[in-house]
């Protein structure tokens, strides 16, 4: 794979601030393996401030990302924006974790991909029913999740006959029918 678009050089920058904007597109999430996104349409915003011994980064973003809704698995374009913070500082790479990036004496260059990725993927919710957001806009494919509900209903049932663990549950559910 060639050279990141994702690249900042920040050697021989200014100390002061810098800003960047990248575009994250489905080029971007075809590249990372098994990516839990394969489509978005995301504008980000990088502010680098270069101090002496320091490097601190801002990245907003907004746009959208394909995904399925957790109901009827119909695909949607999710809405998406955040704020998230990056410290970059000199020193042993191995002592890097999730919010200071360590990098080596002497580098004059990082690739933020692997960081745009983990905050966009973080921007989306475990959840992702897209009527509740917008009754409107947003219509559940009716059609797919009743024939999701039929399916896993009955085995449902069939395996709660089959297990003797369920049969006080099922006792209770009879009575509270009645």
């Amino acid at each position: 794979m060639g050279k990141s678009e994702y690249v900042i050089q920040f050697g021989g920058l200014p100390v002061g601030l810098h800003e960047y904007e990248f575009k994250v597109n489905d080029t971007f999430f075809s590249r990372i393996e098994n990516s839990e996104v394969q489509s978005g349409d995301i504008d980000v915003t990088a502010i680098l401030t270069k101090q002496n011994h320091l490097l601190q980064m801002t990245f907003n973003f907004e746009g959208t990302v394909k995904t399925d809704c957790d109901r009827c698995l119909k695909g949607f374009d999710f809405p998406i924006e955040g704020e998230e913070n990056l410290v970059i500082k000199f020193g042993n790479p191995e002592e890097s974790n999730d919010e200071i990036l360590v990098i080596e004496e002497g580098d004059e260059e990082f690739d933020i991909a692997h960081y745009l990725y983990e905050y966009i993927i973080l921007a989306i919710p475990a959840r992702r029913v897209p009527c509740e957001l917008d009754e409107e806009e947003f219509i559940c494919d009716y059609e797919t999740k009743d024939k999701l509900e039929s399916l896993t209903s009955d085995s449902d049932e069939e395996e709660n006959k089959n297990n003797p663990l369920w049969e006080q549950l099922n006792k209770l559910k009879k009575i509270n029918k009645n």
